[in-house]
């Protein structure tokens, strides 16, 4: 934040100075609690815990002004710019039937019982490391390799725990996913390298995964094959495999140490040229004008998608930001300086008991590492932990096992997709929680091997 401006005095002392971020906490509790934990509530809860702090504020004109001058904090701004950038990357593959071509694969191969779950998983990760969303993955193939998948003999469970699997390891992983550029934001570093420095993680919670989904993936099928292989034609289509080509791009780029907005504005232009080219969409789906006299397409609603968690980003680093001004943020670093954070591995922990607390509070990981990032940032400057060492704990734990809890936006958009397959296909079912949650190998691997990275030092860097 910046630290040349004077301090914010509050009745109440520095203590007040957490009543912004506490009323959000609180709020999103709530809003969790209700079943309604959308980002437009939390955005609500925030503008209503920077008005509270506003009234313990001693001098209210300076509290505006700080409020302000916050807004334009960097970490903020760059996670912002970024995701408007990916969100319209992101919606340009999304749209073009990057699932449906993954489907068609899986027909080509022949696969059924446990090799179906398998291909799944990792079509699923494909998909989601392209695309960069974890629950447009879960959605876009539980409508479609679900129901397939139960037809050619798989585990519906661990079918589901495949496609959530999935989802969480392209979270985790992409470059252009809203957990991996809010990571990197808020510990100042860049994303090519912290997706450098997370693949070793994720390829070992996958590669474990993908033996566990074979190992159980298998079950009966109660229809003919000539009946899968009927449900699998009426989506399989492999137009938008050529899609594949600007998602490497923006891979392979994001990885090469150059600045990860160019790589995704080279990405954009690759996929303007490629979808056109091989006949996958034609411009005007990205976009167009509308006879209302607006805009639309595929572009434009992944950009305006992000805007939401933008301005909640902007909201939450402000409510920080006061507890800084405060003095709060700085009697808290010393109390954890001399309690809990008096090592590196120590220091590690405590970051992993924050991010882990945020997500059990907060049912959208990435408003939860935008809450513990800042925190992070400064107990890794103050033990010498390099910053992709703090992002990928972040993030690691952000895709774990807030993967699994029952409230989550995944599980509960897993579960309503679900009751829609069963609607058009009968022999399908909407499973309970409790039943899914077992197979979902990714989140169960990924926590307790983040736990003996801090524990061991694993992967840990200093600088």
């Amino acid at each position: 934040m910046n630290g040349v401006e004077s301090a914010l005095v509050f009745r109440g002392g520095p203590v007040a100075s957490v009543l912004p971020l506490a009323v959000f906490v609180i709020g999103t509790a709530v809003l969790v609690i209700f079943g309604a934990p959308a980002v437009e509530g939390m955005i609500l809860a925030a503008m209503l815990g920077i008005s509270v702090g506003m009234v313990f504020a001693r001098k209210m004109g300076d509290y505006s002004e700080r409020v302000f001058s916050l807004m334009a904090n960097r970490i903020a701004t760059v996670a912002v710019v970024c995701w408007l950038w990916a969100g319209a990357f992101g919606g340009i593959l999304a749209e073009s039937g990057l699932v449906e071509a993954m489907v068609w694969l899986g027909a080509k191969l022949n696969l059924t019982g446990a090799a179906f779950t398998v291909a799944t998983f990792v079509s699923a990760c494909v998909f989601a490391t392209s695309v960069g969303t974890g629950l447009g993955t879960v959605v876009g193939f539980t409508a479609v390799m679900y129901p397939a998948g139960i037809v050619l003999g798989a585990n519906p469970a661990a079918l589901m725990g495949a496609i959530l699997s999935g989802g969480a390891f392209g979270d985790n992983l992409a470059p252009v996913s809203d957990t991996t550029i809010v990571s990197a934001a808020t510990q100042e570093t860049d994303v090519g390298g912290v997706v450098r420095a997370r693949l070793k993680y994720s390829l070992i919670a996958g590669g474990i995964a993908a033996v566990l989904f074979y190992v159980s993936g298998a079950g009966e099928s109660t229809l003919s094959p000539e009946e899968a292989r009927r449900l699998l034609a009426e989506t399989a289509d492999p137009s938008a495999l050529p899609m594949l080509i600007p998602a490497v791009l923006v891979f392979v780029l994001a990885l090469s140490r150059g600045h990860f907005l160019v790589a995704l504005t080279a990405g954009i232009a690759a996929a303007l040229v490629v979808g056109p080219l091989f006949g996958v969409f034609s411009l005007d789906r990205v976009f167009h004008l509308t006879a209302e006299g607006s805009v639309g397409g595929s572009a434009v609603r992944g950009a305006l998608s992000m805007l939401p968690i933008s301005v909640l980003t902007l909201l939450l680093v402000t409510a920080i930001g006061i507890m800084e001004a405060g003095g709060f943020l700085e009697r808290l670093m010393d109390w954890l300086d001399r309690v809990v954070a008096r090592t590196a591995r120590s220091t590690e922990a405590a970051i992993v008991a924050l991010i882990s607390f945020a997500n059990i509070c907060v049912s959208v990981n990435t408003v939860a590492m935008i809450t513990v990032g800042p925190l992070a940032n400064l107990l890794r400057k103050r033990h010498n932990i390099h910053p992709y060492r703090s992002a990928n704990l972040l993030d690691t734990i952000s895709c774990s096992f807030p993967y699994i809890l029952p409230y989550s936006a995944v599980i509960v958009a897993g579960t309503a997709i679900q009751r829609q397959v069963v609607e058009r296909y009968p022999f399908a079912t909407v499973l309970p929680w409790a039943q899914e949650a077992p197979y979902i190998f990714y989140g169960i691997v990924l926590f307790p091997l983040m736990i003996v990275a801090v524990i061991t030092g694993f992967g840990r860097r200093h600088g």
